[in-house]
Parts: C-alpha cells; sequence; structure tokens
C-alpha cells in the first residue's frame, strides 16, 4: 500500500465525536481533530470524556488492508502514538499496554495517557475502511482526571507546566506521519511492524488479568503476541488467545 496522502485536518474546537463526524464522509485521507468532545467514544461502548481544551482527539480513515493484518490497525495507531511521543521535542517515555492503550510516566508510575477505538466500515465508494480514533490527554492536572490510572502528557514531563504554544498541533503531525508511514510498512513487511509492536508492548512477561467481553477473567504470564495481534496468556496450565478483553497488568504480591 503506498503511504496514504492526508488531507488537511479538520480542527474543531468542540465535537460530539471526532470517529462519528470522520464515519459520516468515510473517505480514505480524511482526518477529523477536536479539542473537545461531547459524546466522546470508548472502547466497548464506553464514553471519553476530558475538560475542554485539555486533550486531543484525533479520527483518521484509512483504508482497510487485507483480513490478516486488519487487527492490527489499533495496535499500529497506539505504536504510532508512542513514537510520537518519544520522538516529540517535549519528549516523554512512553509504552503500550495491549492492546493500545499509550501509558506515560508520572512520579515514577505507569499511567494512561491514550487510547484507541478502531471502526471498520466494509461499504464506502472507496472500498473498505477503518476509522481509528485515538484520543491524548495533553493538559490535565491531576484532579480533572477520571480515575486514578489515568495520567496526561503535561503530568507526565512533571513541573506542573501546562504543555507549549503548538505542542499539541505538532504531536498531530507527528502521529498522522507515523501513522501513514507504519501502515506502508504493515502491508509491505508486516513481521517488522509486529517486531516493534512487541518491543514496545510492557504487557509482555508480566502477570495479567484479562477481563473477558462477555465476563469472566483469565488469569496468567502474558507470553506472546500472535500474528493476528491476540495476546496470548499461560496460566493454570493452559495457554488461552485473546482477540479482545481489558488487561490490568498485576503486581507481584
Amino acid at each position: 500500500m503506498a503511504r496514504i496522502p492526508w488531507e488537511p485536518s479538520e480542527w474543531h474546537p468542540s465535537i460530539d465525536s471526532t470517529n462519528l463526524e470522520a464515519a459520516r464522509d468515510p473517505r480514505p485521507g480524511r482526518v477529523v481533530v477536536a479539542d473537545h468532545q461531547s459524546g466522546g467514544l470508548g472502547r466497548r461502548g464506553r464514553s471519553w470524556t476530558a475538560p475542554p481544551d485539555t486533550a486531543v482527539a484525533i479520527s483518521a480513515v484509512l483504508p482497510a488492508p487485507g483480513p490478516d493484518l486488519i487487527g492490527w490497525v489499533p495496535l499500529v495507531a497506539g505504536l504510532s502514538v508512542v513514537q510520537a511521543l518519544q520522538e516529540s521535542r517535549y519528549a516523554v517515555p512512553a509504552v503500550l499496554k495491549w492492546p493500545n492503550d499509550v501509558l506515560v510516566q508520572e512520579e515514577g508510575e505507569w499511567h494512561k495517557v491514550c487510547g484507541v477505538l478502531a471502526q471498520a466500515i466494509p461499504d464506502t465508494p472507496a472500498g473498505s475502511v477503518v476509522v481509528v480514533g485515538a484520543g491524548v490527554n495533553i493538559d490535565q492536572v491531576r484532579d480533572q482526571l477520571p480515575v486514578a490510572t489515568a495520567t496526561s502528557w503535561r503530568l507526565s514531563r512533571g513541573g506542573g507546566a501546562p504543555l507549549p504554544e503548538g505542542a499539541r498541533e505538532q504531536l498531530v503531525a507527528d502521529y498522522l506521519q507515523r501513522l501513514a508511514d507504519l501502515m506502508g510498512v504493515l502491508e509491505e513487511d508486516p513481521e517488522r511492524v509486529r517486531t516493534a509492536y512487541r518491543q514496545g508492548c510492557s504487557t509482555l512477561g508480566q502477570e495479567v488479568a484479562v477481563h473477558l467481553p462477555a465476563g469472566g477473567t483469565r488469569t496468567g504470564r502474558a507470553v506472546a503476541v500472535d500474528q493476528s495481534g491476540a495476546l496470548v496468556v499461560e496460566g493454570g496450565g493452559a495457554r488461552t488467545v485473546h482477540v479482545a478483553g481489558d488487561v490490568v497488568h498485576v503486581r507481584p504480591a
């Protein structure tokens, strides 16, 4: 797949949801960005909210890769955010929690700074596409975050100062560049992308609890991310393969 040419970003001060807006006219290369969402979407039907002007939501429309690679799209998006944060002018260390949560450090602890939601749309005039949305916490202070396990780019940098002017715009540009590059590589050399993802995935090697979409929990050690992007967990004398689920990294007792 040739590197996708992005259209100029449609930047909104506020919108219901960047993913919903992108899906209303899912042209490959379309990018919808907002500083605030009134009806932001998270995985498994959850809402995603942040105070105005403290976060950025980015939704991009991609041509869908083949069926053996489409499961990697949200993982590639998470990896793109990691690379954009690590290589920013205001860089912070970043890692992935399977499948696509981006974690950064705040006072020595890893917390979530970004989540990814992807939606496949099979029938459009341009063929099958994927709308991939990333929501990044930018300037929240601690009491503006919804849960203790979340953080923001601002808090991860330490010192408490807001991000400099233009930082979020540059992050969006850096993320889109890496997303386009990695999607091109995924089509041409998928094992290279799989390797990069596994190297950045902090879940591997950890004791985990996987909360399953249909209910129930599987516990064990995360031993692999397979060729499809599924998480392989070893525990209780068996291996289980998970294509979806909420992962909790379990600290040793």
